[in-house]
């Protein structure tokens, strides 16, 4: 009900939102031959401008602002459920986007969650009049009724209604000139499977904390349910850029301050490794959906594989930091080209080097090395010199957030022989967590063949292949396993290296 001139004027009995505006002026002569008139003008975006003359002197402006419901209007791509659908209309309006976008473009719609592009136009006036004016020839003043929010305003010349000099004049608006602008939005919606691994306090929480310290898109919204981020124009890498020849001097070289300035975020003391959150809430679920899992895999196996694989990094003690969680390529953003896009498509490597990361779901306390493991992990050729440069590169930027100013007591020579030793520590670390980056995958797929078992076909093929891939590297970690020897190895030798300088310090001091 909207009140104007002391006169109640009830909305039209509609589905629609409408906006209502009222003005009354009285003439001094009644309308005569009992005249009603309806005069009805369209507005961009089904909204209406109605004037009405009726017998009685009263002219009685009626301005229907239509704000469309957000949910029938909403077009997603691809044949989007209801359910989608109304899902991204309650996100987006929670988030304050009354209107309906201009475009959405499905970003991904894969088992994980549903992310959407949103496009909205933004409108700004220039210097027009903002008022639409409603006059009657003979009245003594004007009545003035505030036009309807729109980014434009219709354009028509006036229309005359003559009865016995009794005139009534419509004055539209002038054009509104406008500068559009476009604000696009990213909007992400939790999946069930999201929602079985995460508590809703663990929801969108890593990803407010990255855009907090400028390492992902800028979180302007979050809950329960999904969250919205500014755009990040540029594209996702893919193993090829990590492996590739020139990737060192360019895409990794940048990729490493970003990393380190990730894992260099306090935690709080002794944090539990989330990862194993993870995997004890997807084995239970498909523990209680009673899926079976492919032939000759038992939940009881995968059960006893995650614990040996706990049991054997705990030992190993490798450090906790401030991890991603699913630092695979395509989770890392390339951003802006520095140069035309058509030269881009033909040269990915021309794009510029700055780079972000996104999809921070996972996030939280992780072990170093899992992290930087599953950047470099492929099915295809692995470049250990690319990775061997990027961790040089790695651990440089670590040391320069540790102690940017500190100057090290120890000689050049001494440091650089002993980044030697650490280069070959954090190498051999990284290595180790092939077996597990896999076992994580496949005890992923098989949580989604338990959660989505019309689709489990689709998953089984992912699920063995990462399960192959895993007991083949299994061993790696074993006691006596290769990389725990390498590991080890690399630690003593770098204690070697720092005990044989005290004591050449001790005995110097003593003499």
């Amino acid at each position: 009900m909207c009140q104007s001139h002391g006169r109640a004027v009830a909305p039209p009995s509609s589905s629609l939102d409408l906006t209502i505006a009222t003005a009354r002026a009285r003439s001094p002569a009644p309308v005569r031959g009992g005249v009603s008139l309806l005069l009805l003008l369209l507005l961009p975006h089904a909204s209406a401008l109605a004037v009405h003359v009726q017998q009685g002197g009263a002219c009685t402006c009626l301005l229907w602002g239509c704000r469309r419901s957000l949910a029938p209007s909403l077009a997603l791509p691809g044949g989007a459920s209801d359910s989608q659908r109304e899902a991204l209309s309650s996100l987006l309006q929670n988030a304050g986007y009354s209107g309906a976008p201009t475009r959405v473009e499905e970003l991904s719609a894969g088992f994980c969650n549903w992310v959407y592009l949103c496009e909205y136009e933004e409108a700004a006036a220039e210097s027009t009049p903002e008022r639409a004016e409603v006059t009657h020839a003979c009245t003594e003043a004007a009545e003035v009724v505030s036009a309807i929010e729109a980014t434009e305003l219709i354009d028509t010349s006036a229309e005359l209604l003559d009865d016995d000099d009794q005139r009534v004049r419509v004055r539209p608006p002038m054009r509104k000139r406008v500068a559009r602008t476009v604000r696009t939005v990213v909007a992400k919606l939790f999946s069930p499977l999201a929602k079985l691994r995460l508590t809703p306090a663990m929801r969108g929480a890593a990803d407010a904390s990255a855009s907090d310290h400028g390492l992902g898109p800028r979180v302007l919204f979050s809950s329960s349910d999904g969250l919205i981020t500014d755009f990040v124009r540029g594209r996702t890498l893919t193993e090829s850029d990590i492996h590739a020849p020139r990737a060192s001097r360019g895409v990794l070289r940048a990729l490493a301050p970003r990393l380190a300035a990730l894992h260099s975020v306090s935690l709080p003391a002794n944090p539990p490794v989330v990862l194993w959150h993870f995997m004890a809430q997807m084995l239970q679920q498909i523990r209680q959906s009673g899926a079976a899992l492919p032939q000759g895999i038992s939940v009881e196996q995968v059960e006893g594989e995650v614990l040996r694989m706990r049991s054997r990094f705990e030992e190993l003690q490798v450090l906790v930091v401030n991890g991603h969680g699913d630092l695979k390529p395509s989770n890392v953003m390339q951003q802006l080209p520095a140069v035309p896009e058509a030269e881009a498509e033909v040269d990915p490597s021309a794009l510029s080097t700055d780079v972000t990361f996104i999809d921070f779901e996972l996030a939280g306390a992780h072990y170093r090395g899992y992290d930087l493991f599953k950047l470099f992990r492929t099915s295809g050729q692995r470049s250990r010199k690319n990775m061997r440069a990027f961790l040089s590169e790695y651990l440089r930027c670590i040391k320069e957030h540790k102690a940017p100013e500190r100057r090290s007591p120890f000689s050049r020579r001494f440091r650089r022989a002993l980044a030697v030793d650490e280069l070959d520590e954090l190498q051999a670390e990284t290595l180790a967590f092939e077996p597990l980056t896999w076992l994580e995958a496949a005890v992923f797929f098989f949580f989604a063949m338990a959660t989505y078992p019309s689709k489990a076909h689709e998953w089984r093929p992912l699920a063995i292949d990462r399960w192959k891939c895993y007991l083949a590297s299994a061993h790696l970690v074993d006691c006596d396993g290769p990389a725990t020897r390498q590991l080890l190895a690399a630690r003593e030798h770098k204690q070697a290296r720092i005990a044989r300088r005290a004591r050449r310090i001790n005995a110097a001091v003593a003499a």
